[in-house]
């Protein structure tokens, strides 16, 4: 009887050469299971593969290429794993290409091939090969539900040259390999999308965190890691504890809703723990039985962007009173210097006692402040265009200074200046910017009428490529309901004020390009911060 691994037939039907090569057989299959299982990835999967089949066989050399791509006129196959090459001929063989003729070879009748090394597309390696003694390579495809994945090369030498008998078991290694690359390659693709989820979750610039319904923190992103301390400090315990300082969560708390109602939950107002606006989103994660198991919740600074959608709201509702403003100042402008020659020809025509004297110099007074007022108001309306010119801001905060002088010998006022250096020039109309200066410095002195300090402060943000001019008192601060108000037209609380001086100041500094903030707390003061952009 013809022995199943060699090509010359001897001894019994039971011959311990059978049961040597049946050893053999489980042994590769029992091998390859373990090199699946040992390792979910593909490339160490085919390489201990390859290493088990050709050491159980006592093979010289083995190759595994993995299909790369696929066209009309060719298979092209990539070198996976090697064994037993020399470097040259490694480089030589990476990679090869097959037509879909030689491809359609490998159905299902005829599935394993054996190959004269003189049919191998590779000159070095048939060089190598002849070296080495060897004549023909088997090449075993690696399939999986009649798909072909790659193919494994072997070479067949020695004193147990495998026959085409054994073309079921080479089979059947060619098939459990295709298994194993299939599922390598389920594996990582499943890797790579959970990386790619990871780094994904951690790129949002947002807090992130996952919640179970025990109220525990499973995860967070590394947003939240920067905002509210280190992972492995909040990991595990209590949600509310860390976002509200809690055993309990608030009624409010969108997280407490959403695991309750099993419905997305969305709520904005004030941080408790930062201040700020902010809006929080909460989405339950179910379970297959319709419950909730998990909630993502997400929380988003938004205290920038309305700052903004308030500025520009305000920016048209000024452009609106600005021009209801320069209507009517024009109507009452020539009225009033008719009113204004009338009074002084009275004052010089008729005879008059020392009240009726007072009494028109008064309307004469009136009439002045009448007409300031006026002038303020056209000039809001249609201010003139700025001249820009580069200028040192600590320049124009000096001669600030020179030019308030006067008013604060009447004053108990400390000045501080705490000007900053290597300040880099800024293009600006000097008599716009120190107009700027010169209002808060006295608004800031008329706050504090039993004395006080007045700090001017300059510094240059290399981080945000901007200058930065501050004004601060130490003043009573500003009434929170006066807060959104202060840089309206005509709203003040001064008896004398005409409000349009912070109107003024927010347009010219819209102007320039810069932005003008307010720090207030009522009983310590007051802080305008100017952010001067620049370009060098």
């Amino acid at each position: 009887m013809e022995s199943p691994l060699t090509r010359e037939s001897s001894g019994p039907a039971h011959s311990p050469e059978e049961y040597l090569q049946q050893h053999h057989e489980l042994q590769i299959l029992f091998q390859i299971s373990s090199a699946v299982q040992s390792s979910p990835h593909l490339e160490d999967v085919l390489h201990r593969s390859l290493v088990a089949i050709l050491n159980t066989l006592n093979l010289q050399m083995g190759a595994i290429y993995l299909v790369k791509d696929i066209t009309v006129d060719q298979w092209l196959m990539e070198l996976a794993v090697h064994y037993g090459f020399a470097p040259t001929v490694v480089n030589a063989i990476q990679v090869l290409s097959i037509s879909p003729e030689v491809m359609s070879r490998f159905g299902y009748h005829k599935m394993v091939h054996w190959v004269p090394i003189s049919r191998l597309f590779f000159s070095i390696l048939r060089e190598r090969l002849f070296e080495a003694g060897i004549n023909e390579v088997i090449c075993i495809p690696l399939k999986n539900q009649n798909k072909v994945l790659g193919l494994l090369y072997v070479t067949n030498e020695g004193h147990l040259q495998i026959s085409p008998e054994r073309s079921e078991f080479l089979t059947a290694i060619g098939n459990q390999l295709g298994v194993a690359i299939e599922n390598a390659r389920l594996f990582e693709s499943i890797e790579r999308a959970r990386s790619e989820l990871e780094i994904s979750f951690d790129a949002i610039q947002h807090s992130i965190f996952l919640v179970d319904n025990q109220l525990r923190v499973l995860r967070i992103n590394q947003t939240s890691e920067k905002v509210y301390g280190k992972r492995s400090e909040l990991v595990g315990r209590k949600y509310s504890g860390i976002l509200y300082g809690k055993d309990q969560p608030p009624p409010e708390c969108p997280i407490w809703a959403c695991l309750r109602g099993g419905q997305p939950v969305q709520r904005e107002g004030p941080h408790v723990r930062w201040g700020g606006y902010y809006h929080y989103y909460a989405f339950p994660v179910l379970n297959t039985d319709g419950d909730v198991e998990r909630v993502v919740y997400y929380e988003k600074d938004i205290t920038e962007e309305r700052k903004l959608e308030h500025r520009l709201q305000q920016a048209e509702r000024l452009k609106a009173l600005g021009t209801l403003a320069a209507g009517i100042a024009h109507e009452i402008r020539n009225p009033l210097a008719t009113i204004n020659f009338n009074t002084q020809l009275l004052q010089r025509e008729l005879p008059l006692d020392i009240a009726q004297q007072e009494m028109l110099g008064d309307v004469v007074q009136q009439i002045k402040k009448i007409d300031r007022i006026v002038h303020q108001v056209l000039n809001f309306a249609k201010p003139r265009d700025p001249q820009f010119l580069p200028h040192q801001v600590n320049e124009i905060v000096t001669y600030c200074h020179d030019l308030a002088k006067s008013h604060l010998r009447r004053t108990n006022v400390t000045v501080v200046f705490d000007l900053g250096e290597s300040i880099p020039m800024l293009v600006v109309d000097f008599s716009q910017i120190s107009q700027v200066i010169m209002n808060l410095m006295i608004n800031a002195i008329e706050a504090m009428p039993e004395g006080g300090t007045l700090t001017v402060k300059t510094r240059h943000r290399e981080d945000r490529a901007a200058v930065l001019l501050e004004v601060t008192d130490t003043g009573e601060g500003i009434l929170e309901e006066d807060l959104d108000r202060i840089f309206d037209p005509f709203f003040t609380r001064k008896p004398e004020g005409t409000g349009l001086g912070l109107s003024i100041i927010r347009q010219i500094l819209e102007n320039h390009g810069a932005l003008i903030e307010l720090d207030t707390q009522i009983g310590f003061g007051s802080t305008f911060r100017i952010t001067f952009p620049f370009s060098s």
